[in-house]
């Protein structure tokens, strides 16, 4: 199966990249000390002492960069193989990130493409959960369609949308 690291992914998208001040780094726990994380989906998996460990064990589970824009982090995001040919993505913003819509869609679109290419893979999911209606409509802006809604899927017993790209 092809693979993917961190450093890998991080020099493809550094190389892509056409907004100054914006750059890629292999994640790195620490990182998430310098991340304001207020996505809901977070917050109910892990307490905000536990996001750091969190993140370090599904870093461990694939490839895994933060971007950094004017030096300070704005989201952490990565992949997590299921099997072969099939991931997940995942992604902590921070709210600096929302400042840069147009890239964040543009790269978000280059990091797809990039995980299907490196990878081997035929089909790309994530969850989302269905009141994060703005996190739906960037999934659907880089190519993810809605499959299903799972119900009581998250472990506040919330519902979820389940996106693919394929």
């Amino acid at each position: 199966m092809p693979t993917l690291t961190s450093s890998v992914l991080a020099e493809k998208l550094n190389q892509a990249n056409k907004r100054r001040g914006l750059f890629f780094m292999p994640f790195v726990p620490i990182h998430v000390r310098r991340i304001d994380v207020k996505s809901e989906e977070v917050l109910v998996a892990a307490k905000p002492e536990e996001i750091e460990h969190l993140l370090a064990t599904q870093s461990q589970m694939g490839p895994a960069v933060t971007a950094f824009l004017n030096l300070q982090p704005v989201a952490i995001f990565g992949f997590v193989s299921i099997w072969s040919g099939v991931a997940e993505t995942w992604l902590v913003p921070d709210e600096k990130v929302r400042s840069i819509p147009m890239t964040l869609t543009r790269i978000g679109m280059k990091v797809m493409d990039i995980a299907a290419i490196s990878m081997g893979l035929h089909r790309i999911q994530l969850t989302i959960r269905t009141t994060d209606k703005r996190a739906e409509k960037w999934a659907l802006a880089i190519g993810f369609q809605q499959e299903a809604v799972m119900r009581k899927y998250g472990p506040d017993g919330v519902d979820y949308l389940l996106m693919s790209r394929v």
